[in-house]
């Protein structure tokens, strides 16, 4: 009999979680589709792949995927066959804004390279909520109309339909409620196979790590850093537990990225989404680095930020990621460091910005991700999980020190 804490919680999840649960191993079947969010792929999976017999919706799902999604490459050849047809099915991203200007509802669909999408009522009374903020990746389908005209120009593209990849039925009280059916152990071997990790080749140490890494996802205006090796799954963790996590890479970070745009009149990432995680820190520089990092110091400590005249509250968690030389064998930073904030942008080691950090996770305790060390059981659907941690935002004390007891 298989003892081992996979094969435990897999047996929970089985007999009391079958409905928002997935074999995660499922979603891995071709490396082409390592691109994906991986809440779209287990969307896809959790609908039409039967872990008993998974070659039949695998397939399906290679035929839904190869005629309705399509990279920026083939944008053009996309909007063709939304002309010559009238209308096609596309799969991809959604997100729509309101044009004070114009008094229009616009939708942005990144496969089309178009940010002036018209889009239906029917569409925006459903999923505005969900569309205006942050967007959502699901089916839409589009229609072809060159007669409609808006201030001399023509806007031909228009969205009648949307069928977003998420979970309908979800209940706060019933998540917490089977948390009562798990000891602590096999709770935590669930969340950590439902973010896309094996819990059996951690130590107990490394899957409290592995939380740490989960409390901006579930307490707002949470500040965390973590530093260490590469490859331990930073960035694989901020880039597909939630579509409401947010990465930068590297680059340059502006005002108006972070803020609000105060020529387009648009809100920044900080004010839509619920974590924004800055990755490779130690390259990322910022536009106006004393103004810039002025706001972002308010706004780690009170929630609020200023552009112009405006004032903004906004909850976004704040993750610092960086790498850094690590003696892998003692899982320690190099001697070389002064110190462990050595790394940061000389603007982001001011005193005054790291009091602002509510907690470092020390990185170079983490394992390097191999393929052995992703899941190989049954865990959450990720865009339920995410949908549970942004609820759980909403009744967490703020800072709590007891999420660790009640959540996990």
């Amino acid at each position: 009999m298989d003892t081992s804490l996979t094969a435990r919680v897999d047996a929970l999840a089985q007999q009391y979680l079958s409905d928002r649960v997935v074999l995660k191993p499922l979603t891995r079947w071709n490396e082409a589709y390592k691109e994906f969010p991986r809440y779209v792929m287990e969307y896809l999976c959790a609908r039409y792949v039967d872990p008993g017999n998974p070659i039949p919706g695998q397939q399906r799902i290679d035929r839904l995927l190869t005629e309705h999604y399509a990279g920026s490459e083939a944008r053009e050849l996309i909007k063709s066959r939304i002309k010559e047809r009238g209308e096609y099915v596309l799969l991809g991203q959604l997100q729509v804004r309101l044009d004070q200007a114009r008094d229009h509802y616009w939708a942005e669909v990144p496969a089309l390279g178009d940010n002036f999408v018209r889009i239906s009522q029917r569409v925006l009374a459903d999923y505005g909520e969900a569309l205006l903020a942050g967007g959502a990746w699901g089916t839409m389908t589009i229609e072809y109309d060159s007669r409609y005209e808006l201030k001399g120009r023509i806007y031909p593209f228009f969205i009648r339909e949307f069928r977003p990849f998420q979970i309908t039925r979800l209940d706060l009280d019933d998540y917490i409620e089977k948390r009562r059916l798990f000891d602590t152990d096999t709770w935590i071997g669930l969340l950590i196979q439902s973010i896309g990790f094996n819990p059996d080749r951690l130590s107990e140490r490394e899957r409290w790590l592995m939380l740490l890494r989960l409390v901006p996802f579930v307490e707002a205006n949470y500040n965390l850093i973590e530093l260490g090796p590469r490859e331990t799954g930073k960035t694989y963790t901020f880039r597909n537990t939630s579509s409401r996590s947010f990465v930068i890479s590297g680059g340059k970070a502006t005002p108006a990225t972070l803020f609000y745009n105060i020529a387009t009149r648009k809100i920044g990432i900080l004010g839509y989404k619920d974590v924004v995680f800055f990755d490779e820190i130690a390259s990322t520089r910022f536009t106006d680095p004393e103004a810039t990092i002025s706001v972002l110091k308010d706004y780690m400590q009170t929630g609020h930020f200023s552009r112009g005249r405006l004032e903004f509250t906004a909850q976004a968690s704040i993750v610092l990621g960086g790498n850094i030389d690590t003696d892998l064998k003692r899982q320690k930073p190099s001697p070389r460091y002064r110190h462990l904030f050595e790394i940061l942008p000389p603007e982001l080691q001011d005193p005054a910005f790291l009091d602002r950090i509510h907690g470092f996770l020390p990185g170079w305790e983490m394992p390097k991700v191999r393929p052995e060390n992703y899941a190989a059981g049954y865990g959450f659907i990720t865009d339920y999980l995410a949908e549970i941690f942004t609820r759980l935002r909403r009744v967490m004390p703020p800072k709590s020190t007891w999420a660790a007891t009640w959540v996990w």
